[in-house]
């Protein structure tokens, strides 16, 4: 019994070595604007109220033949135009996620479980979906990637005066920057 286990494990190494040397990772640097952010306790807000933007570093690993990667995304939430009585920053963001790009055209869809770890003063969901779709249009070193997102809150939280539960917020973001593979 022993030594088929050997034998399964030497073939099972034997054969994803290969397909491991071929997997890419790639480096993304982008800023992206949230649109518009609805609330069922604050109302619609859109972009010109305060220009809400965040930063985005993201590390993804693409498997063999680049048609799925699986990401890990870092973002940095601020204004521009500061609400009164609130801070530049909103907060610090951590996305994990997958992205699932076909073969040949320049299309992909993704979708992330951001975890606010930051929230700076702002009553937010720890958890949320984000679902989207990019294009990215080859740069040579490097693709220009534009991206539109629709983040949804996934739990729930009750500070006495605000109340957020499952999808009773959405906030629609359009991104872009310069996605890197090495």
């Amino acid at each position: 019994m022993e030594g088929h286990v050997k034998k399964l494990f030497v073939a099972a190494i034997l054969l994803a070595a290969p397909l491991a040397a071929r997997a890419d990772a790639g480096v993304r640097l982008g800023l992206e604007a949230n649109l518009v952010n609805h609330d069922s306790n604050t109302g619609t807000h859109w972009i010109s109220d305060n220009w809400p933007f965040a930063g985005d570093i993201m590390l993804s690993y693409w498997t063999p033949g680049s048609i799925v990667s699986f990401d890990l995304e870092l973002a940095e939430e601020f204004y521009f135009s500061t609400p009164a009585g609130s801070n530049t920053r909103i907060g610090t963001v951590i996305r994990p996620g997958v992205r699932i790009s076909p073969p040949v055209i320049p299309f992909y869809i993704r979708a992330a479980l951001p975890l606010n770890v930051e929230n700076n003063g702002f009553d937010r969901a720890l958890l949320d979906l984000r679902v989207g779709a990019g294009i990215n249009i080859p740069l040579g070193v490097a693709k220009l990637y534009l991206e539109a997102n629709a983040d949804f809150p996934l739990s729930s939280k009750d500070t006495g005066t605000i109340s957020t539960s499952a999808f009773s917020s959405q906030a629609f973001w359009l991104g872009a920057g310069l996605d890197f593979r090495l």
